[in-house]
Parts: structure tokens; C-alpha cells; sequence
């Protein structure tokens, strides 16, 4: 059973991949991956027919979804390189302990697999598709904090992983048993696997950590997001390209919104005409998971800062109805909107500009928890400061969950609360 990693990648990103059609085992431009997968029928002779279920599975079940593309195919990829490459067995003829074979894999992967960064798994040369040398199916990190706490204290300009860094979380490995359960109720309704082990392997594993503490979301303290807030503004106010950043972390905080709703994707360009008024009362309509529209309510206090953003535009006032200027202007003109890696690129600007000025007001623990943050914590943060004060059916219509027992579990931790005020008084 050969460690080494000498196989490559299978399927190519989100649109090239839809680009064929769904009959169309391989690409043209792409020979490599069609004679790679030929010659893992020397030890696997199914290969080719476990290649054209996993390229089904995918064409049917993430065509909405870019994000959901991604994830599926990074763990389908995987495990077949694995069944092919290291077990030599077809995914079709899995048993119990094969799937516990490939957990354990996936917990303890050979150094070989491992990679420092991220990479494209192609490049182009000649009009063709040549294989990344320096891609692997497992990548090593370090947590953002961990990257700038290093940055900060070194000469040199980027901190790379080793890869005995690697280690995967727990959520990553939840989600490696949700991909491939998913993936083998496609296999079994397509008459090609036998049956589904990944819930008996799931409840038997030794890996996963039962959590019942409860965690509540990753959110800013108040002190956090006053810091981030105003440091952005006064940013602003010297700067007049900071307005943008200042727009955006203000609507992800206050109109509770991913990073995917303000980006501009294949399906959706968020306009300034998505804001509108019915009477005294301002909402914007957002584009969100599961390609659901849903309107959020405007606070008041929010709109000045769309007025602000909108002058240091050329815009007037507040939008107009049916206002098709794009929400936030794009950096190449070009363009109809920002990207969501742009916008989570413009939001760690102002986390990184506020931990600078908690570090010099003399806040050193706060400021290494902005080093960690990401623009998610936006939409938790406004969601749980607002809580107390907003009936849970409106908070939860606003944060576009289908159940209100989700917005409970997220973000109502009474029971925590006096748990820990109960205890902050024990003694040593």
C-alpha cells in the first residue's frame, strides 16, 4: 500500500465542470485526468465507473450552488483517490471497516498528501489542462490569529505551515461524515452501492468528540465592535476609499448578512434599488442560502450610513425605486459588483485596523480575538445584541432562518447566563 502521493486532482471548478455536458466523462482539454483515472483500472478495474457515479452525483446534487460544489467535490475527490490509490478498492464495494479505514485516513493522512497553502488544481499550458504539482487533497494551517501573532513578532513578510501542523477540527470531520452519507444515498438510489454505513460508522468513531456544552456563536463584545466600528469611521473620515469598508461592515452587522448577500454571484448583482420604502419604513431585499429571497427590516440609525456611502459616491440621498447602481462599487469598473473573497479581504482591513488601536489603548486580549474573526461574526454579532430587544419571530425572519427553534438555539443562551453568574462567585 503505497504513501506517496502520486495521484492528482479529478474534477475541475464550478463552471468549466458545468460547462460539459452531463454525458461527458471527461473534458478534452483536461487528457491528464482521463488517462490518470484509465490507469487506476489496473488496480481497481471499476474506477472509470466509480468516476462517472461521483461526476453524477455532483452534476445533480450542487448545480445551485457554488459553495456546496466545493465542498462535495473536495471530499468525493478524496475519497476516491484514497479508495483507488491506497485501499485499491471501488467506493462501490465499501464495507463498514473500509469507511473506518478511510476515517482514520482522513484524521492521520500521510505527510505526502499534505500541502502548505492552497492551489489551483490546474494550470494551462498550450491550451491544455496540466496538473498542479504542488496541489494536495489535505492542507495544513494555521489559524488566522496564529498567522498575524507571528507576522507581527517576525522580519519576514508570510508564515508558512509545516505540514505536521495539520490536524483536523471537529466540524471538518462532522462534515466529512455528512458529504459522504449524502453521497452514498446517491450511490444506493443509483443501484450502485449496497447500502449506507456512514451513520453506523459516525455513532461507533473514536474521533468524534460528543459536544454538549452548548457553544454559542462566534461573535464581537461590545468594546470589540464599538473599536472596529469607530476606527473604521475616523478611518473614513481621513479616507475617503474607506467608506466602502465602513459600508460594509455596518450593513453585515445591522442588516444581519453573510458575506455571500453582498456579493455578486452567477444568479445575483446586489442593486441599491434592493433597498426600498413601504411608508416610514425602509427594507432591502436580500438573495440568500438555498436561492432564497427573503426582505430584512432597515433600522434607522442605519441609514445614515447608507447616505454617507452613497455621497462619497456621487450618489444622492437615499436609493431611488428600481435604483440599479450596484450596491457596493466594484474595484475594476468592469465588474457589477465586489467578490465575496474582496469583501472578507476589505472587513479584515478594518479588524486589523481596530486591533492595532485596542493594542495601543492597552486592550492586548480583545485585540488577538479580532485577529480571529471573520465577516460571519458581523451577522452574529448584530444578531446577538439585538436579542434582548427584538421579539425572536421578527430576529429570526430578519436572519432568514426557515425554524424559529434555530434563532432560540443560536442566540438565546439564558440557561448560560445564570449558570455562570451562579459560579463567578465560588471560591479557591
Amino acid at each position: 500500500m503505497s504513501q506517496r502521493f502520486d495521484a492528482m486532482p479529478l474534477f475541475d471548478s464550478y463552471r468549466p465542470f458545468y460547462a460539459l455536458d452531463r454525458g461527458e466523462l471527461f473534458s478534452e482539454d483536461a487528457p491528464a485526468v482521463k488517462n490518470f483515472v484509465q490507469s487506476m483500472t489496473r488496480s481497481v478495474p471499476e474506477a472509470i465507473t466509480d468516476y462517472r457515479h461521483v461526476k453524477d452525483f455532483l452534476w445533480s446534487k450542487c448545480r445551485r450552488s457554488e459553495a456546496t460544489f466545493n465542498a462535495f467535490r473536495s471530499e468525493s475527490e478524496r475519497f476516491l483517490l484514497w479508495a483507488w490509490c491506497i485501499h485499491c478498492k471501488s467506493i462501490a464495494m465499501m464495507k463498514k471497516r473500509d469507511i473506518e479505514a478511510y476515517i482514520d485516513f482522513v484524521v492521520n493522512p500521510p505527510k505526502s498528501w499534505i500541502g502548505t497553502q492552497i492551489c489551483r488544481r490546474f494550470s494551462i499550458n498550450n491550451g491544455l489542462k496540466e496538473t498542479n504539482k504542488d496541489w494536495r487533497p489535505f492542507v495544513a494551517k494555521l489559524s488566522k490569529a496564529e498567522r498575524k501573532e507571528s507576522l507581527r513578532s517576525a522580519s519576514v513578510s508570510d508564515i508558512k505551515p509545516d505540514t505536521g501542523d495539520y490536524a483536523l477540527a471537529q466540524k471538518s470531520l462532522r462534515e466529512v461524515f455528512s458529504n459522504l452519507s449524502v453521497l452514498y444515498n446517491h450511490l444506493v438510489e443509483e443501484d450502485y452501492a449496497f447500502g449506507n454505513v456512514i451513520a453506523a460508522v459516525k455513532k461507533a468513531s473514536p474521533h468524534l468528540i460528543i459536544d454538549v456544552s452548548n457553544d454559542s456563536v462566534k461573535r464581537l463584545s461590545a468594546l470589540q465592535w464599538e473599536y472596529v466600528l469607530e476606527s473604521t469611521r475616523a478611518k473614513a473620515d481621513e479616507d475617503p476609499t474607506w467608506e466602502r469598508h465602513l459600508f460594509i461592515i455596518a450593513s453585515m452587522k445591522s442588516l444581519y448578512l453573510r458575506v455571500s448577500e453582498l456579493s455578486c454571484r452567477p444568479k445575483w448583482n446586489p442593486k441599491m434599488g434592493d433597498f426600498y420604502r413601504e411608508e416610514d419604513d425602509w427594507w432591502f431585499i436580500v438573495f440568500g442560502k438555498g436561492n432564497k429571497k427573503r426582505k430584512v427590516s432597515v433600522p434607522v440609525d442605519f441609514l445614515d450610513y447608507l447616505r454617507r456611502y452613497r455621497i462619497s459616491r456621487g450618489l444622492d440621498g437615499l436609493p431611488a425605486v428600481g435604483e440599479s447602481s450596484p450596491l457596493l462599487h466594484p474595484i475594476r469598473k468592469h465588474n457589477p459588483g465586489l467578490r465575496a473573497r474582496t469583501i472578507a479581504i476589505l472587513t479584515q482591513e478594518a479588524f486589523d485596523l481596530a486591533s492595532e488601536k485596542m493594542v495601543q489603548d492597552g486592550f492586548e486580549d480583545d485585540a488577538k480575538v479580532l485577529l480571529a474573526t471573520s465577516t460571519h461574526w458581523l451577522r452574529h454579532t448584530g444578531a446577538s445584541m439585538d436579542v434582548e430587544s427584538r421579539a425572536l419571530k421578527d430576529l429570526s425572519a430578519d436572519l432568514g432562518h426557515g425554524k424559529l427553534s434555530t434563532t432560540d438555539k443560536e442566540y438565546v443562551h439564558a440557561d448560560d447566563k445564570e449558570r455562570a453568574a451562579s459560579g463567578r462567585t465560588r471560591r479557591v
